[in-house]
């Protein structure tokens, strides 16, 4: 070694690895060559096997190796009075401890491993976390420098990106749905084509057919992934049509402009013919309305249309036939998603073969334009003051696809329901048809608001004075005690509902990829559970019985709260409706199957039943 290494008395030692791609050329195997080297010198001993992140999971605090380090310090303490009695953790490099966005986050990780013992060394550089006051400051300098060395690959991966989409190659990610990515040599002669397929893995094959090798997905931070080819740097990649999937997209566009199917009608015909969408799941007017929109398909490469870089904002410049990435820092590291217009991106025409003619494309987009401006028939108004109450913002959930319920009128009858919005947006193969009528449920709701909202003041009140009196009386009658408003109650409520549908959403995940996601569902039920119980303990507490003074002004706002509610359920706009509701529905579940809808109220401890027999039958049933 070419530094002086100092003297450990324990004559132990942790090792930690780490590289930001698996193939880079500081691989895990050379940085333990070296660190080896150092331990013979030294004369110490492994405790452990090296902790280690692969390449898999790129962001400093949520990288595991570095995160099991910090445990088992932790729970392994060690007991020092001297610098020399520290135990220390060896690194290849300051900068595989971690190119952090912050120089000074280092020191939360070195704080955190010497308080229970053990110090950072670095062998490539001969720094220690506790040397003197020139090795604090290397520190400082060279996480510095690891940081710019990010930004610095940042800025290139932009720059290459632009300049390989300016040549018609493919700048990097997945392919459209109905492309393959084909390298091609120095040589400018095809190599292999790369076959995504529908669950994730990638199949790899010569240019004249033979499977050569199948690459796994790859599990980033709870998600399954493509895995990462293997082609080299050398190589470039140009989209060429997969032979199978390219007949599908054709199909679409046929569907579509010479037959005049709908969205939904497609999805629904995709589905029967057991054709795996782009993502590996069902068909849906979504993904069916971006296979029309992907200008890739008329043989066009755009760079710049997504994005969710967290070090740089960029602008494309053109000039001539030359584009410019104009790039700034953000002052923050924040991962930001960006979706850009096609006249702010870098479109190349003709940059590789095309699956439909432009013409039929061009076509298919006019078409799109007029569906979106309601001029080709019967279109509905949308979230934004639609008539429907329990619609537009995910209250009213499929207790089996997960999908949202959507307002419909029958254009015969003109019965109002709701309709699945799995089976509407992707047809029967997503999930069964299931009509709830709006009517009977709205007013089931409506109903229970009324209610618990009038605080036992019933029957008619010739006036809003009328309406105060009997509340005041109520609130002052005895034995009466006052449950007043809490913030943390309310906090609760609110947490409580996130919490639900983080959970909803990480079922749906679970129900994807098994037992890859069980684990988020578990962790997330059980904070659900526990905060339940600490809602539950906090609305047992009695509150004690109000003053006189205070009767009134509460039974005044009570009362004119009572009036507006009334007044918003008679004569407000939908909006203002929904808004009130919203304030006591925590959520609806329909179950088609069992023809039940199940409504969550707030502060309600039982659930509402009602039964649904679609279309057009409502039957209210009894509590369980």
């Amino acid at each position: 070694m070419k530094y002086r290494l100092p003297d450990w008395h324990r004559g132990q030692c942790l090792v930690y690895g780490r590289v930001s791609k698996d193939t880079q050329d500081a691989s895990l195997s050379d940085q333990y060559g070296v660190i080896r080297e150092c331990l013979r010198e030294a004369k110490l001993a492994e405790i452990r096997d090296p902790f280690e992140d692969d390449g898999e999971r790129g962001h400093d605090e949520e990288r595991p190796g570095l995160l099991a380090v910090i445990e088992y310090v932790r729970t392994h303490p060690n007991r020092v009075r001297q610098n020399d009695d520290f135990i220390p953790i060896l690194v290849y490099n300051v900068a595989r401890f971690g190119r952090f966005d912050d120089s000074k986050k280092i020191f939360y990780y070195l704080v955190q491993i010497e308080k229970y013992g053990y110090e950072f060394y670095s062998v490539m550089e001969g720094l220690r976390s506790r040397g003197n006051i020139s090795e604090f400051v290397q520190l400082i300098i060279r996480g510095e420098q690891a940081y710019q060395y990010t930004l610095d690959l940042s800025e290139y991966g932009i720059r290459t990106g632009c300049s390989l989409a300016e040549k018609g190659w493919w700048p990097g990610g997945n392919p459209p749905y109905g492309y393959d990515r084909m390298t091609f040599g120095p040589d400018s002669k095809p190599r292999y084509r790369y076959v995504s397929r529908a669950d994730k893995a990638v199949e790899k094959y010569t240019a004249d057919g033979m499977l050569v090798e199948v690459f796994a997905p790859v599990n980033d931070r709870g998600k399954l992934r493509s895995a990462y080819s293997d082609k080299l740097k050398t190589d470039k990649v140009k989209l060429v049509p997969n032979p199978e999937f390219s007949k599908v997209v054709r199909m679409i566009f046929d569907w579509f402009i010479r037959e005049d199917w709908g969205l939904k009608r497609i999805a629904a015909k995709l589905n029967s013919l057991a054709i795996p969408a782009a993502r590996g799941r069902k068909w849906l007017k979504g993904s069916v309305r971006g296979t029309l929109m992907n200008p890739a398909h008329k043989g066009a490469l755009v760079y710049g249309r997504r994005s969710d870089g967290k070090h740089h904002d960029v602008n494309f410049e053109r000039l001539g036939d030359r584009y410019i990435p104009k790039m700034t820092r953000r002052d923050v590291a924040v991962r930001e998603f960006v979706h850009r217009p096609l006249e702010e991106c870098i479109v190349i025409e003709k940059a590789h073969e095309a699956i439909v003619s432009p013409e039929l494309w061009d076509r298919a987009q006019k078409k799109l334009a007029l569906r979106r401006l309601g001029q080709l028939g019967f279109r509905g108004k949308g979230g934004q003051g639609s008539p429907y109450l329990l619609s537009g913002d995910g209250l009213m959930k499929c207790a089996h696809c997960g999908y949202h319920f959507h307002g419909s009128t029958d254009r015969t009858s003109k019965i109002r329901y709701y309709l699945d919005g799995g089976y509407h947006m992707g047809g029967a193969d997503v999930c069964a048809m299931t009509l709830v009528p709006a009517n009977p449920l709205e007013t089931v709701v409506l109903d229970w608001i009324r209610r618990h909202t009038s605080m036992g003041a019933s029957g008619p009140f010739k006036s809003e004075e009328d309406l105060i009196s009997a509340i005041e009386r109520t609130l002052g009658s005895d034995g009466a005690k006052l449950h007043v408003p809490s913030q943390k109650v309310e906090a609760l409520q609110r947490k409580l509902v996130d919490l639900r549908k983080k959970r909803e959403d990480a079922e749906r995940l679970a129900r994807e990829f098994g037992q890859e996601a069980s684990h988020l569902v578990g962790r997330i039920r059980a904070e659900e559970v526990a905060v339940a119980d600490e809602l539950a303990g906090l609305r047992k507490v009695n509150g004690s019985a109000p003053h006189v003074r205070d009767v009134r002004r509460m039974a005044s706002e009570i009362a004119r709260y009572q009036v507006d509610l009334e007044a918003a359920f008679k004569h407000g706009t939908p909006d203002e409706r929904k808004r009130f509701i919203r304030d006591f529905v925590a959520g609806i579940e329909v179950d088609g199957k069992e023809r039940k809808v199940r409504i969550s109220f707030y502060d309600d401890p039982e659930d509402s039943a009602v039964r649904v027999v679609p279309p057009t039958g409502f039957e209210p049933v009894s509590r369980a």
